[in-house]
């Protein structure tokens, strides 16, 4: 999310197979564009949004964004990223969107809605704007992650999708198959904290209801150690199920 030409459908573009429609003036951008972003074997869905408007909010994209798992929030380095910054927030303030951080504040939390907020400070585009995004930080000494980036070179691109992948709190988890190898291409994504139900769970409801035994290779076990169900896992595990 952001401000008008900020960058955000160019970031989507540049990280994701989505193809929003990228232009060099405001307002390009009118509906949500989904895209895939694959970062440590895992796909995350990305999604190119309108741009944060303080005349006229579309009650769908606030809808849209409490329902995300993180805000991905974009302002521009060369253009006014402080007011930009302030700008959004405002935005999501008014529609009672506030920024996890901001929980402590609100002993009685009733209608609001707390979310990650990550921010991608674009058109960081060499070593000489770096100076620039060190001030901005000092000035604001944000609370949040702020991640120095260029669409237009790329640079920090890779950064940003581990950034957003660690905001995320997210593990890798692969299965084995009975007598065969694991497939680490392809892992299932899950938070942290997650069990070895869960991870039943996300493989195939039948398989929980029917789970005789698990066992794991990793973090905190010996190869192939029988476990229960309420096992939590840990990033990269391997786990075999027999139902």
């Amino acid at each position: 999310v952001g401000c008008a030409n900020v960058g955000k459908s160019a970031l989507v573009d540049a990280l994701t197979n989505a193809t929003p429609e990228v232009a060099a003036f405001p307002f390009t951008t009118w509906t949500p564009t989904p895209g895939m972003m694959a970062v440590n074997d895992a796909q995350i869905q990305l999604i190119d949004t309108p741009p944060l408007n303080p005349d006229y909010v579309e009650p769908a994209l606030m809808n849209l964004i409490r329902r995300a798992d993180l805000i991905l929030l974009l302002v521009d380095l060369q253009g006014y990223p402080l007011e930009q910054l302030d700008d959004a927030l405002a935005v999501l303030e008014a529609n009672r969107i506030l920024p996890a951080h901001r929980r402590v504040e609100f002993p009685d939390p009733q209608r609001l809605t707390f979310k990650p907020v990550l921010v991608a400070v674009n058109k960081n585009d060499d070593a000489r704007t770096d100076e620039d995004f060190q001030v901005l930080c000092e000035l604001l000494e944000p609370p949040c992650p702020f991640i120095p980036i260029s669409v237009t070179t790329g640079r920090n691109l890779e950064r940003l999708k581990q950034a957003v992948f660690d905001a995320l709190d997210l593990i890798r988890v692969y299965a084995r198959p009975p007598g065969t190898p694991p497939d680490f291409s392809a892992p299932f994504v899950m938070q942290r904290g997650g069990t070895v139900a869960d991870f039943a769970a996300n493989v195939h409801r039948e398989i929980l209801e029917n789970l005789k035994t698990a066992r794991v290779w990793g973090e905190g076990v010996y190869d192939g150690q029988a476990v229960s169900q309420d096992h939590v896992l840990h990033d990269r595990d391997v786990v075999e199920l027999r139902a």
